[in-house]
């Protein structure tokens, strides 16, 4: 019968992932459909109900197809009966029976699980534990483990001396929305996302619910998030101070994301980057890294250290996310390095809410698309520290484009491409060979989306299908193959040749976007200062001669002001060498400042660390010495 307290509308239209799967109820071509064997369904009900109890729960439907289209069912009642039953006959212990919704004419069958406290064994087959979009074999000693530490260690899990009235009303609403639970209670959800316990007639909270539906925020003392912004590349106190902290993000988690995210998203910077196989203004960071680097870090951080919080450095070549507490459990950098989906989570209860709040995603790519985002921008790929207090995320924004990425933009020419296109050709043409389910890492496209995709561009002879079925992959046409050539993995720093090259003939910058000015467009007279300092006029020479061992900045700073009023472009590398002074406190203590006063301004003003980075005296500012 329908379970008239659950709302199935939030799931016809939503991707697969963690807490979620839909699957046909019919097998064969369009033309000749046919009802699937019975035992392969309940087997394969077993199979996912017992995955998502291993894990945090989730929903399965039976009667929708890949496209989302709605085509319920043609059993007899007696087999309808026997799949609805299928996790009280057999999984143990015994899970809730499935019920049946009508939409759009059509039954579907539909399995609500929750989280199970302990391991659920498909009788005679296992532990299936859901991970990201699938459904893997485990053992029972490693779900034992991974309850313990989701559960049994977290701060979330621990009572709450608040009460229901203490929580944001709208707040809930929204998540009860979201999970598609509209016709339940405030108490009924918290306790179905074991956000609370029964306690006699009322319920007592958990900090889980506190951290995130408090209407004034947790009494956790450091559950927000500090963000800071250095001028430069490197940390300095003292007189050389160079750090400035943004106010705190505090109250509850939704509204700490909401506030940090747009904080963050105005401090970026918009340099021209590469967008598709164009360059066009575009943020400092892909959105999805960044984002994935914040949210991992407040959905997973160890809430049992109070003395500190989150916290985020936007330095001028890179971010950093640092999250309080070590990785959970045996959890290695190196496991997370290999961009295999693993299933670690200290706060489980808290992830599946923040889903239904739609605050994450379902997807489970988090890391694997973090690495291909960036790796896509022609960026770093991102660093992961961790030690047993911390883990920090530091993404970098020098990019890395080498001479085959350059042969192959080249090579592709005037064609029109989507973003999504031309990364998939892109990983194509760096890693021989691409399919559905990398192509979904990489994009967060669905199954369906990712296979018009690829077959838009066999269509266009860009790429070639080898096999068929789930072993099908793709690989370039020879063609484009014979344009490009092989990919050659380039070791070491980006160097500076490596920021140009050639679009129509002419040199082009990569982060800047501009074409190189080969005729002086971007120099005064066309001349730069000797390395070893030879133009240097002697009354300068002079006022550095009269500085001594440790001057002042306020008698500095008018002689770099000098320096950079010559009608030439210095490098902070020669500034540096005419005054004795290390390149970074030089750049931190004096550039940086200068040019925020006004006084100076620089060669490449959107990328601080190009590798021909220059200085000069602000036109309004110029003057004879």
């Amino acid at each position: 019968m329908a379970e008239l307290r659950f709302d199935i509308t939030p799931f016809l239209d939503q991707d697969e992932g963690q807490h979620f799967d839909r699957k046909s109820l019919y097998e064969g071509e369009d033309s000749a459909k046919r009802s699937r064997n019975r035992r392969a369904v309940r087997d394969q009900v077993a199979e996912y109900v017992a995955g998502f109890a291993n894990a945090e729960g989730g929903v399965l439907i039976l009667g929708i197809e890949d496209d989302r289209t709605i085509t319920g069912h043609q059993l007899p009642q007696d087999a309808l009966n026997s799949i609805l039953k299928t996790p009280s006959t057999r999984l143990k212990p015994v899970q809730p029976d499935g019920f049946i919704m009508n939409v759009q004419g059509c039954e579907l069958i539909v399995f609500d699980v929750p989280a199970s406290d302990v391991p659920v064994q498909v009788i005679g087959d296992g532990f299936p534990l859901r991970m990201g979009d699938q459904t893997v074999q485990s053992s029972e000693s490693q779900i034992n483990t991974l309850k313990f530490e989701g559960m049994a260690e977290s701060w979330e899990s621990r009572r709450s001396s608040m009460t229901l009235a203490d929580l944001d009303e709208r707040l809930l609403e929204r998540a009860r929305q979201g999970a598609g639970l509209s016709a339940l209670s405030d108490e009924e959800y918290l306790l179905k996302r074991k956000l609370a316990d029964h306690r006699g007639r009322g319920i007592l909270l958990r900090n889980a619910a506190e951290l995130l539906f408090a209407r004034y925020g947790p009494d956790h003392p450091n559950a927000g998030v500090r963000l800071f912004r250095v001028i430069g590349t490197e940390r300095y106190t003292g007189p050389e101070h160079n750090v400035e902290e943004r106010p705190r993000c505090e109250g509850n988690l939704p509204a700490v994301i909401s506030e940090i995210r747009s904080v963050i998203s105005s401090l970026l910077r918009r340099p021209m980057r590469l967008v598709g196989s164009r360059f066009q203004e575009s943020v400092e960071y892909p959105d999805f890294a960044w984002l994935e680097a914040l949210l991992n870090a407040i959905a997973h951080r160890d809430y049992r250290v109070e003395g500190a919080g989150i916290e985020v450095w936007l330095f001028d070549d890179r971010m950093e996310v640092v999250s309080p507490g070590g990785l959970v459990g045996n959890l290695t950098t190196e496991a997370l390095l290999t961009l295999k989906r693993v299933h670690h989570s200290r706060n489980p209860r808290m992830i599946r809410v923040l889903v239904d709040l739609g605050l994450a995603r379902d997807q489970g790519e988090g890391i694997p698309r973090m690495f291909a985002e960036m790796e896509d921008a022609f960026l770093p790929r991102p660093d992961i520290d961790a030690t047993n207090r911390s883990v920090t995320v530091t993404l970098r924004n020098t990019l890395t484009l080498n001479a085959s990425d350059r042969k192959f933009i080249s090579a592709l020419g005037d064609l029109e491409l989507s973003r999504h296109e031309f990364r998939t050709l892109l990983y194509t043409y760096r890693h021989g060979q691409i399919d559905n389910a990398r192509l979904r890492t990489l994009s967060g496209l669905d199954t369906l989306s990712a296979s018009y995709l690829l077959r838009g561009l066999r269509d266009r002879d860009l790429l070639a299908l080898h096999s068929h079925g789930p072993n099908s992959y793709y690989t370039l046409t020879s063609v484009l193959k014979s344009q490009v050539g092989e990919y050659k993995l380039e070791t070491g720093e980006s160097r500076a040749k490596d920021e140009e090259f050639k679009v129509d003939g002419r040199e082009f910058n990569a982060d800047t976007g501009k074409h190189s000015a080969d005729e002086g467009e971007l120099s005064v007279d066309g001349r730069e200062f000797d390395a070893d300092g030879g133009e240097l006029p002697d009354y300068i020479r002079a006022r550095i001669a009269k500085l001594g061992k440790r001057p002042r900045r306020v008698r500095v700073r008018p002689i770099i002001h000098l320096i950079c009023n010559q009608g030439k472009w210095v490098t902070s590398a020669e500034i540096a060498g005419f005054l004795s002074i290390g390149q970074g406190k030089l750049t931190a203590g004096y550039i940086t400042p200068m040019m925020h006063s006004g006084e100076l301004e620089s060669r490449f003003p959107d990328t601080p660390n190009h590798p021909r980075q220059a200085y000069r005296a602000v036109a309004s500012q110029r003057r004879s010495p």
